[in-house]
């Protein structure tokens, strides 16, 4: 008989409903270790059901870690609604950060984490943000964008932190964030080794 909230005794449905909203509220990810409901398997799919009833998921961090973030299907029906999702500036902005902390390094071969949260990528300044061609992206309009990237946490947080991906990256789903990373490289390095290797993923994804 499948377990459901409802069949289980008041001590372990409150431990589902304190590990749902420890890994809803939570800024950073959830160690097991710290609630009964994650760290056991039962009783973790239980949190990921309920989860799943609003629109979200369960997603592990590293190896004994969680956090929720949106199911990729509402993610989608949420952008095409417009609920969201990042203002022109800012969507330019955050992707000019990517393009110097993940895309052209991984292209050019020398990081090869996949990790939004690791140190060993290398930040860029605002400097490298501002040379380009586009007025709209003077120095001015890039830092106000980046305390704004910053508040929400798509960058990581305090003003003399460094520019790379916040912790709002660790509530992407896997698949969602290989999407990311992946279209990065591509758009920074199309000839690419690594770029073909994604096209030839992808194509025989889809044959």
């Amino acid at each position: 008989m499948t377990a459901t909230l409802a069949t289980l005794s008041s001590r372990d449905r409150g431990a589902v409903l304190n590990a749902v909203v420890a890994v809803e509220e939570s800024a950073e990810p959830v160690p097991q270790a710290q609630f009964a409901a994650l760290a056991d398997p039962a009783l973790r799919d239980l949190v990921g059901q309920s989860l799943q009833g609003a629109g979200r998921a369960l997603l592990r961090v590293g190896d004994d870690s969680w956090i929720s973030g949106y199911d990729d299907t509402i993610a989608d029906r949420l952008v095409d609604e417009g609920a969201g999702v990042l203002a022109p500036i800012d969507a330019a902005v955050l992707s000019l950060v990517l393009l110097h902390a993940v895309a052209i390094p991984a292209a050019r071969g020398t990081t090869d984490t996949t990790d939004w949260s690791s140190d060993n990528l290398p930040a860029p300044d605002v400097g490298a943000l501002t040379a380009n061609r586009d007025r709209r992206l003077n120095e001015r309009a890039v830092r106000a964008s980046l305390r704004r990237l910053r508040d929400a946490g798509v960058l990581r947080t305090g003003l003399r932190s460094k520019l790379l991906p916040g912790p709002q990256f660790r509530r992407l789903t896997e698949e969602r964030s290989r999407t990311i990373w992946e279209n990065m490289v591509v758009a920074a390095a199309p000839g690419s080794n690594l770029a073909r290797a994604v096209h030839r993923r992808r194509g025989a994804a889809h044959a």
